[in-house]
């Protein structure tokens, strides 16, 4: 049996947290701006309601809703088995990074009720689909608004940018932190999809 040491046990906690992080933020980016307000459906409703596509966007809806608040429990697991935050920050430590990952406790410390939040709806409604929850009632309860998975991701995406680059001797690869790529993806195609439509 292979014994794996401490470097090669953070990166690879490292590596399935940050894939966590970027589908989390990437499945937020695309729902919100598919659904929020003051988003894309303000200019492109009818791009969205074409006949031919409508369907695509409804599960698209759906899914990129579903998959932000799985992807998001995954980073804050509370499976000791499971490569999360806690495990993440507990491999800074031994791997000599312990301000950094007491800069984690600090900056993610005001999203706890947040976090709890998030991993009572995922496991009630989404990872498990228990009887007599209503929807509604569970989201008025919990008071999860968007901005808020917003702020969390992006404190989260700016903790992990940092630890990659210590990881990386200061070099920056760009796989991880605050980005806005997968809205102006989804602008992008649904811009292609208008002029298409008008052409």
């Amino acid at each position: 049996m292979k014994v794996r040491c401490a470097e090669q046990e953070l990166q690879e906690c490292f590596a399935n947290v940050k894939d966590s992080v970027n589908a989390a933020l990437g499945h937020y980016q695309i729902w919100f701006t598919l659904r929020g307000k003051g988003k894309a459906i303000d200019e492109y409703l009818s791009v969205m309601n074409d006949y031919r596509y409508v369907d695509f966007f409804h599960a698209a809806n759906i899914a990129h809703y579903k998959l932000m608040f799985i992807e998001t429990g995954c980073i804050f697991d509370t499976d000791d088995r499971a490569d999360r935050c806690m495990r993440l920050k507990e491999l800074m430590i031994e791997n000599g990074f312990r301000e950094l990952a007491a800069k984690f406790d600090t900056n993610l410390k005001p999203f706890r009720k947040l976090v709890s939040n998030i991993l009572t709806v995922r496991s009630k409604l989404i990872a498990h689909k228990e009887s007599n929850v209503e929807p509604a009632d569970l989201y008025g309860k919990h008071g999860i608004k968007p901005d808020d998975i917003k702020a969390l991701l992006n404190e989260l995406s700016e903790l992990m940018g940092n630890l990659e680059s210590l990881m990386n001797n200061g070099a920056s690869w760009s796989s991880v932190g605050p980005t806005d790529r997968w809205e102006n993806a989804t602008y992008g195609l649904l811009e292609v999809l208008r002029e298409g439509r008008n052409s």
